[in-house]
């Protein structure tokens, strides 16, 4: 039975492995709504539902819980078939993603098993949740200092635990039947040894009748020496993922069927991934090396685990809630949240902040691979540390001269210089005035060391260029220092030192009749290859900036024809 209503009203869930879960509804005002409400959680119950898991169903409690208390100060006093469609919108509308999700599994179970919620809702149930899942954030990987701490405590716990089971086998090859020969220690553990935990208690509660006052704290150290316990099993689980970064389902899963040996000292480990399925792992050394420990401790113990014998992390100790268990019980998961806190707690490990550490299976399974990417990768871009790239550059990738240096250097420094003269805005100016010039464009004329007669010539005309007015025409871009520029017409356009005048604007509508006429005759890769930029830059940067009105004007003046352009011959449209 995977969960069943109780008396006073609660619900009883029975989950996977022999976990239950008490759910109390008997203190919540609108009794008629909390009975529902719990028979939608029975249905909502593994194998028929997604509650699985203790924790699971706290919080489907939780969520069904303050659920009746919200509705019931709304005034709310009926069932679920009295519910109607715009007060449970209303209700969702004030609920994150989790609690509607959460909502909405028991309402689609309740109308599963018993039915009679309003056709509105069955039709909300069916479509889309209100409210949108926040974007998660992936798992913070441990630092350094917490890492080596949390696997220094484990190492620790398994040290301890395997001393004492070489002392308890030990004792128990000394020992002999404890009802002729006394309940001492190398007695109890030759019972325990050869009978197993739960047929050795029963023995020892027989001997109690007849030798009163047995040793019970002697009967629980011979378990925790000679069986592996909650705590050391957990201690091998978590060590086990720090060195192998499987996800924590994978690990709490594994079977004695899923290692296959390769080779006295390789496994290939298979594991299922809950997400994706079936996966499988070659394991590191050390890692063989822990789980061969692992196995050759859990030994005696699963000698006497019967259907659990297969599973691998066997173990004695307390249920899944920490409550305490039948005498002599195994589990198979040592992993669950109140084990966590328990072993944090016990442990003692703390984190950078001085506050205990907790461990969560996938950060483990992150620093793992944050640890594993770092080790292939240093964060390093040198050899030495001690060097800086560029002497490592220098001195182990090249043998560069000091004048082949400063020519590379040089070629680097006209690079970035060209992209910051591309992304330059264009010049355009309106007026003649060199005050008003230098006082606008004050980039323009210290870059090209303008004083106020250049300046003055510049507007003038009289270094006119055809499309513009070229601030510097023996200090080009595009050639050495004191040679003429022999840039083609529409370099210009891009060039940090043109400037563009209303007088311009004739020959630059007939550099835009010419780019048409290419277009025409080109593929239109050919041509964004080779006039791409300059046509962008004309049409969306130059020309939007003189207004309709003084391009009109310049339209009706150009007396010229595209072969006037100073082209080359090839250059020239056919």
């Amino acid at each position: 039975m995977p969960a069943e209503i109780q008396q006073p009203l609660a619900v009883l869930f029975t989950l996977p492995d022999d976990v239950t879960h008490d759910g109390i509804l008997h203190d919540l005002p609108n009794q008629r709504l909390a009975a529902d409400l719990a028979a939608g959680l029975v249905a909502a119950t593994h194998p028929h539902g997604p509650i699985r898991t203790r924790s699971v169903a706290r919080q489907y409690m939780t969520t069904m819980r303050r659920m009746a208390r919200d509705l019931d100060a709304q005034g709310f006093t009926g069932g679920l078939a009295a519910l109607t469609t715009a007060m449970l919108v209303q209700y969702w509308l004030t609920c994150d993603y989790h609690r509607e999700r959460r909502i909405r599994v028991v309402l689609n179970a309740f109308q599963e098993a018993v039915g009679g919620l309003d056709p509105g809702i069955c039709h909300h149930l069916a479509g889309r949740r209100i409210n949108k899942a926040e974007k998660s954030r992936p798992n913070q990987p441990y630092s350094d200092t917490e890492w080596q701490r949390l696997g220094a405590a484990c190492t620790e716990q398994i040290t301890a635990a395997h001393r004492a089971h070489r002392q308890a086998l030990e004792a128990a090859a000394r020992g002999a039947d404890p009802s002729v020969h006394g309940a001492a220690f190398e007695n109890l553990a030759w019972l325990w040894l050869s009978a197993g935990p739960t047929a050795a208690r029963a023995v020892c509660e027989r001997l109690d009748t007849v030798h009163a006052g047995l040793d019970r704290a002697l009967i629980s150290a011979v378990e925790r020496a000679l069986f592996p316990v909650t705590d050391t099993a957990f201690a091998y689980l978590t060590l086990f993922a720090m060195r192998t970064g499987i996800v924590p389902d994978g690990i709490d899963g594994l079977r004695l069927d899923d290692i296959t040996r390769t080779s006295a000292n390789t496994v290939l480990l298979s594991y299922r991934k809950g997400r994706t399925g079936g996966e499988a792992l070659n394991l590191h050394r050390d890692a063989v090396r822990l789980l061969d420990r692992w196995l050759a401790y859990s030994a005696p113990l699963r000698e006497h685990a019967g259907g659990l014998a297969g599973d691998l992390w066997i173990h004695l100790g307390r249920d899944g809630g920490g409550r305490a268990a039948e005498p002599g019980k195994i589990f198979a998961k040592p992993r669950t949240q109140s084990r966590r806190r328990a072993w944090m707690e016990s442990s003692g490990v703390l984190s950078d902040d001085g506050q205990p550490l907790a461990v969560h299976g996938g950060r483990v399974r992150a620093t793992h691979h944050h640890r594993r990417d770092r080790t292939a990768w240093t964060g390093r871009t040198t050899i030495d540390p001690n060097h800086s790239a560029r002497v490592e550059g220098d001195h182990y990738l090249s043998s560069h001269t000091p004048a082949q240096l400063d020519a590379l250097e040089g070629v680097i420094e006209q690079a970035q210089d060209d992209v910051r003269r591309k992304a330059a805005p264009p010049i355009v100016v309106s007026s003649e005035d060199a005050a008003a010039f230098t006082a606008a464009f004050p980039r323009l004329v210290e870059d090209a060391g303008l004083d106020a007669k250049t300046v003055q010539a510049l507007l003038s005309g009289e270094q006119d260029v055809f499309v513009a007015a070229c601030a510097s025409p023996l200090n080009s871009p595009h050639a050495p220092a004191g040679t003429l520029c022999p840039a083609r017409p529409w370099v210009c356009l891009l060039c940090p030192l043109a400037a563009f005048a209303p007088r311009h604007l004739p020959n630059l509508l007939l550099l835009k009749e010419y780019f048409s006429q290419q277009a025409r005759g080109m593929t239109t890769a050919q041509f964004v290859r080779i006039f791409g930029p300059y046509a962008a830059r004309l049409d969306e940067d130059i020309l939007p900036r003189f207004g309709p009105a003084a391009i009109d004007a310049a339209t009706r003046q150009r007396v010229g024809a595209v072969s006037d352009l100073p082209l080359h011959l090839e250059e020239r449209p056919l």
